[in-house]
């Protein structure tokens, strides 16, 4: 159930935005929650790596009690991204934060601001790849390794066939 009625759309868009196929998906289990039943181990982590190297960590909570939250954290070269479907919780530890409108705060939101916006610009500029039969594909593939994953403790190989030809573009 964790993997394919809600870790199954992170399978998807996480491959369409990073441009990249797994290689291969761990699945670990946390202490479960006593919101959970019998054959759903809840929350469940899923680890994956991609065939250029990205590291993706996803965490499923189907029985979380705090409600609905999405959220993605990219950690980058120059910075982390942090994008919530909620407002942004506040900081733990306030000493330890930069406040937000501080004169080093003000510039780096300007010029993630900046950068945002160029590359909004260039991905108007030329059309948006749509999503094919072998997106949905290669999504059940990675499902099928992270079922396998959720049934031992090692890493799983990701094996998706040769992408035929009629889908190259």
């Amino acid at each position: 159930m964790a993997i394919t009625n809600t870790l199954i759309h992170e399978l998807d868009v996480l491959r369409w935005l990073l441009n990249d196929d797994y290689r291969s998906v761990q699945v670990r289990f946390p202490r479960s929650t006593s919101h959970t039943h019998a054959r759903l181990k809840d929350p469940q982590i899923v680890s994956f790596e991609t065939k250029k190297g990205t590291l993706i960590d996803v965490e499923v909570f189907v029985n979380c009690q705090y409600g609905y939250d999405i959220q993605c954290e990219v950690v980058g070269e120059t910075g982390i991204a942090v994008c919530r479907s909620r407002r942004p919780s506040r900081c733990a530890s306030p000493p330890a934060c930069r406040p937000p409108f501080s004169p080093t705060g003000k510039t780096a939101l300007s010029k993630l601001r900046r950068r945002a916006a160029g590359l909004y610009q260039r991905r108007q500029s030329r059309p948006a790849a749509r999503p094919v039969g072998l997106d949905g594909y290669a999504a059940s593939v990675a499902a099928d390794a992270c079922i396998k994953a959720q049934g031992t403790s090692e890493p799983v190989e990701v094996t998706l066939p040769e992408c035929p030809a009629f889908y190259k573009r």
